[in-house]
């Protein structure tokens, strides 16, 4: 696994070695406490767990506002390796002691989980974080597949208590390995210790946006507490003693493996083509249905699979989108909110699973596990409906996030260096005071100096940071729509959409459909969309084709074109398709024989354009080809576009076999307009009126030089 800065490795390092000690203490307390307790206790357990946990996040949140990550997070990791010794030391394994090693796994973990990965938001910005998270929840896999393995081997060589200073190594390691990444931090000056303010509820007040993240996060523990009773209550009738301690770190190992194989090939491909909302959303959607197949075939193989699978989504897909949520957050919020979801809200999702388990344990013994699949399936759906809410949740993030910096820049005489002096000369006989040294100008992140520079207005400066290819953000690539407006930087900002439209091909398909983006834009988008074929930018291009403007309809009939000559296997909806041929042919023929393209036409489809045929003919011929065979469609267009008479009539009649009824009149109408007058297919610079029957007069529409 490749790591490409310092940074990046002391991250892997510590990620590998808390997670390696995460499965191994779940291996640790759940056979200790199932050895010593029956399994009807483990609920009341998970929830004594989660009130300590949410008791001490008022204490992390102070702690945290004093000393700050970079000194609190290292000095949980040793706090926690002492106190692993300290229970090793114990004689035996009395009840007490189990409860304490129980609160200390599940309380002090999950701040420690949280901290680490809030000093990783904190570290990377997040064009670096999508790329790096990736590698770092990869080597935290690995090792949580080293952990159980190692677990599960000491377990069949050794007492089960030594696993106890096996696990105060591991935080150890981490504690060191923090400490010395932040003594290099410190001595080159980059350290950052800002202040946290108070977590709590409160901060759902503050962001009000976290809503559906906190519902996502409650639920999805909820889920997985059901699941994990429902697991570990069948896993301790078939085993017991060193026995089940050895299945469950098998089976901790195991699905580490899983985990570390979907992190691999898959966890980036998705965030890459579905987006972070979609991501998120695998995580209910794979509770769903594993509680579907143990309904069906309610057996302990059953169980684990879908105990399993929510660990394995959780672990690679989940936790990879959801880090990533937080990435375009100031240091503050980021804080506020990670604590407040990953220890409050996910330690609420357990004593409410908890609490379900009780209630059906009191009212429903003889249904437990069907009555538990099935709060675990209501619970999903509603997790499912949250998650699909994060996709906008993020992006508006991003731009909150740019926006409010740029606007700093240049409004805040400290981060702009500027220093205002007085008009008034000083008092006769009082020395005139220093005029104050300007403030050093701020260093800008990349991402923010690219922002400025696309909004500059200097053409040569636009072009080169075009050219550069990015990475975009959503924010930049909703301003370089905007500069397919400005004839200068038109082509070089259609290149750089090109390249940075896979993962923006939504935001091209809304400028696209909107009715207030200027003409000129909407009809240079589709050619860009062209060079994106997918699901989303075909459906996004067939909804262009209801557009008031002709040319818009028209790019967008070409780029249809284009995405099925290169990728057939793309399915296309072709009653819509005709829907709109039908439309376009009840234009009266005064109207659709006067169309022109401003633009002029690429090379591309200056192949098809031969002789005397328009615009609306291509058109036609476009969508024609998207839905009937592709080859005899193009010969035929090329055959009524002939002086040939031989070979225009021979395509005539191909197009009466395979035309429907309500389209072939009015087509041949067309094409007979067409070859009576013989007007050269040329482009001028007059407005396309409206083929609706709308106003004959041209519409006003934004210059297509003014970028802005």
């Amino acid at each position: 696994m490749p790591v490409t800065s310092p940074l990046t490795r002391w991250a892997a390092l510590v990620a590998g070695f808390m997670l390696a000690h995460q499965v191994a203490a779940k291996a640790v307390r759940d056979s200790f406490f199932l050895t010593v307790f029956p399994a009807t206790s483990l609920p009341s357990m998970v929830m004594a767990a989660a009130v300590v946990s949410i008791a001490a996040v008022p204490i992390y949140s102070r702690l945290l506002a004093r000393y700050g990550p970079n000194r609190l997070v290292p000095a949980g990791f040793l706090l926690s390796a002492a106190a692993h010794v300290v229970e090793w030391t114990q004689p035996a394994l009395t009840p007490v002691l189990t409860i304490v090693i129980y609160l200390h796994l599940a309380g002090l973990g999950a701040l420690l989980l949280s901290g680490f990965w809030s000093l990783a938001a904190e570290t990377f910005d997040p064009i670096t974080a999508r790329r790096q998270y990736g590698r770092i929840a990869a080597a935290g896999t690995l090792g949580g597949i080293a952990g159980g393995a190692a677990a599960e081997r000491l377990a069949a060589w050794l007492p089960p208590s030594s696993l106890l200073l096996f696990l105060a190594t591991l935080h150890a390691v981490c504690g060191v390995i923090l400490v010395l990444r932040r003594v290099d931090a410190a001595r080159r000056g980059e350290e950052d210790d800002a202040p946290a303010p108070t977590l709590g509820l409160g901060a759902l007040r503050l962001a009000p946006q976290l809503k559906p993240l906190a519902l996502l996060v409650l639920l999805g523990t909820a889920s997985a507490a059901v699941l994990d009773y429902i697991f570990k209550a069948q896993a301790a009738d078939h085993y017991d003693g060193g026995d089940l301690l050895r299945y469950l770190a098998m089976f901790y190992a195991v699905t580490q493996t899983l985990t570390f194989l979907a992190q691999t090939f898959i966890t980036n491909r998705a965030l890459t083509r579905r987006g972070i909302g979609d991501t998120v959303s695998t995580l209910p959607l794979g509770v769903g249905l594993g509680s579907i197949a143990a309904l069906f075939v309610p057996a302990l193989p059953l169980f684990a699979t879908a105990r399993g699978l929510e660990l394995v989504i959780r672990g690679s897909l989940f936790r990879s989108s959801y880090e990533l949520l937080f990435t375009p957050m100031g240091p503050v919020a980021k804080r506020r909110a990670k604590a407040f979801l990953d220890v409050a809200c996910d330690r609420a999702g357990d004593a409410v699973g908890a609490g379900m388990v009780q209630l059906a344990l009191a009212i429903a013994p003889a249904f437990l596990v069907s009555s538990l699949l099935g709060v675990v399936l209501g619970m999903a759906a509603v997790a499912l409906w949250a998650s699909r809410r994060l996709n906008t949740f993020y992006a508006r993030q991003v731009e909150r996030r740019l926006v409010d910096h740029a606007e700093h820049t240049f409004d805040d005489a400290d981060v702009t260096g500027w220093a205002t002096r007085p008009l008034v000369p000083p008092i006769s006989g009082h020395a005139p005071e220093a005029t104050p040294r300007p403030a050093d100008p701020p260093i800008l992140d990349a991402s923010t100096r690219l922002f400025l520079t696309l909004r500059s207005g200097n053409r040569a400066e636009v072009i080169r940071a075009l050219a550069a290819g990015g990475p975009f953000e959503a924010a930049h690539v909703a301003h370089i729509i905007t500069l397919l407006a400005w004839d200068d930087v038109r082509d070089d900002a259609q290149a750089a959409l090109i390249k940075a439209g896979p993962t923006h091909t939504g935001l091209l398909v809304d400028h696209l459909l909107a009715p207030d983006v200027a003409f000129a834009v909407r009809r240079r988008l589709p050619p860009v969309l062209a060079h994106l074929p997918s699901p989303r930018a075909l459906d996004g291009l067939l909804a262009g084709l209801d557009d008031a403007r002709f040319e818009v309809r028209y790019r967008c009939s070409r780029a249809i074109d284009a995405i099925v000559a290169d990728r057939p296997d793309l399915p296309i909806d072709r009653a819509r398709v005709f829907a709109a041929i039908a439309r376009e042919l009840a234009v009266p023929l005064s109207v659709a024989t006067s169309y022109t393209v401003i633009d002029g036409d690429d090379p591309a489809d200056s192949a098809d354009r031969h002789g005397f045929v328009g615009p609306n003919v291509d058109y036609v011929f476009s969508l024609l080809a998207a839905v009937l065979p592709r080859e005899p469609l193009k010969a035929a267009h090329r055959a009524v576009s002939s002086d040939d008479r031989l070979l225009r009539g021979l395509a005539l009649d191909y197009l009466d076999g395979v035309l429907p009824d309500d389209l072939r009149g009015p087509f041949r109408a067309i094409l007979d307009i067409d070859a009576a007058h013989a007007r050269p297919a040329q482009a001028v610079t007059a407005s396309d009126d409206d083929a609706r029957g709308q106003s004959d007069s041209p519409r006003r529409t934004t210059p297509a030089s003014d970028p802005h």
